[in-house]
């Protein structure tokens, strides 16, 4: 009995196989996954994934894009809670940590911090992308910070961004415990 996806499934969901092949990415990076691997984990045969998104580059980008809108919604929902700075800063970090511990093979990070930046090096377009996401993180980040009130919102921002991203490289080694309450007070720092 082969294993091998033969056309486009009835119930095909666009976004749902876009986040099945971000989870894909996110787990083995770009040069790690393969087009066999995408049309196993979107369900889709090659021939109807490239249908809809194009090459395997194309759904990459794809992917970093459809992170950066999910980051960029959740700071802005973030925002809406009005929250004090500390406890802001503190739910930046533990909402971090807790979702970089996730992933289908363990603790998987970011997909953008972890594998774009890496890709960034030799492909423009996900250079691009990449820079766009940090620009978007930096200014929503100050934006909280700055209604929460620091004095310094853009530094202050960019500084709790770099502990992100910081987080998401410790939680891919295997080295961020999942004892979320040993890092809540690094907001005090």
């Amino acid at each position: 009995m082969s294993t091998k996806v033969r056309g486009r499934p009835r119930s095909f969901d666009p976004d749902e196989a876009l986040g099945r092949a971000t989870e894909r990415f996110r787990t083995h990076g770009f040069a790690g996954t393969s087009l066999d691997d995408l049309s196993v984990a979107t369900g889709l045969a090659r021939p109807s994934l490239a249908a809809a998104f194009g090459d395997k580059r194309a759904l990459y980008v794809a992917a970093i894009e459809r992170l950066t809108a999910r980051v960029e919604r959740q700071l802005l929902r973030l925002g809406e809670a009005k929250l004090p700075l500390r406890e802001l800063v503190e739910r930046i970090l533990i909402g971090s940590i807790d979702l970089y511990l996730t992933g289908s093979d363990g603790p998987e990070g970011c997909l953008i911090i972890n594998t774009a930046a890496t890709q960034a090096a030799s492909d423009p377009q996900v250079r691009e992308k990449v820079t766009a996401f940090l620009a978007v993180e930096d200014n929503r980040i100050a934006e909280l910070l700055a209604a929460a009130g620091s004095p310094a919102p853009e530094a202050h921002g960019r500084l709790v961004a770099s502990v992100v991203h910081s987080l998401s490289v410790r939680a891919r080694s295997g080295a961020l415990a999942r004892r979320s309450s040993a890092w809540r007070g690094i907001a005090s720092i």
